[in-house]
């Protein structure tokens, strides 16, 4: 999670980044806006280290730190088990996430919320919601443009292929280790006896 000057030092850059998307201010309980923050809940569940959603800046300015969220609106994205179980509506798997509160330089406070990447398969959007979600769809933070959108190209299906790669080998290494089996050993190269021990083996065998 942020703090409160790493997340004013992004800001300040004025843009939006990869790991970082901004959703303008209202409560939980606005449809809509929560869709959008849950579509881009779903992209940085994707995306490798996880990332982060603020809500309460408006976008087309990020450096003024505006407007923020006043104290009711906050509250409603506090509520943590109210916003996990509406984002598991739209979330397959469930996301894994922390929400909270910070106050920015500027005097405004935002509901700052950390995805974590996903455990073992990539988030798939689990409803539609008209012109924000589509069932089914995979959403991405793309390298080009910080923004999300559904997955359209190879290079951004690769990484979320690698990824999902990755966590199923080690999952595969840490299953095969509780089962007592050292990976290490077994693809080991056999060890060559050297000249000395050769001549003792063989001298062995003779006066056997």
């Amino acid at each position: 999670m942020f703090s409160p000057d790493e997340l004013a030092n992004l800001l300040s850059s004025g843009y939006e980044l990869r790991g970082l998307e901004l959703k303008g201010p209202g409560p939980r309980t606005d449809a809509h806006l929560f869709a959008k923050v849950a579509r881009a809940a779903l992209s940085m569940g994707n995306l490798r280290d996880g990332g982060h959603v603020a809500v309460g800046i408006d976008d087309t300015d990020p450096a003024a730190m505006l407007p923020g969220l006043g104290a009711t609106d906050l509250a409603s994205w506090l509520a943590y088990d109210d916003v996990a179980r509406k984002m598991a509506e739209y979330a397959d798997p469930p996301l894994r996430f922390d929400v909270a509160g910070i106050t920015l330089p500027s005097g405004t406070t935002v509901a700052l919320i950390r995805v974590f990447e996903f455990t073992d398969i990539p988030h798939l959007c689990a409803k539609d919601y008209p012109d924000v979600l589509r069932r089914g769809a995979l959403y991405v933070r793309p390298r080009k443009v910080p923004e999300t959108s559904e997955v359209a190209s190879s290079v951004e299906m690769r990484e979320i292929v690698d990824l999902a790669t990755e966590k199923a080998l080690r999952a595969y290494v840490e299953t095969a280790e509780r089962a007592g089996l050292s990976l290490a050993t077994a693809t080991r190269e056999p060890r060559i006896p050297s000249d000395d021990e050769r001549y003792d083996e063989e001298r062995a065998k003779a006066w056997g």
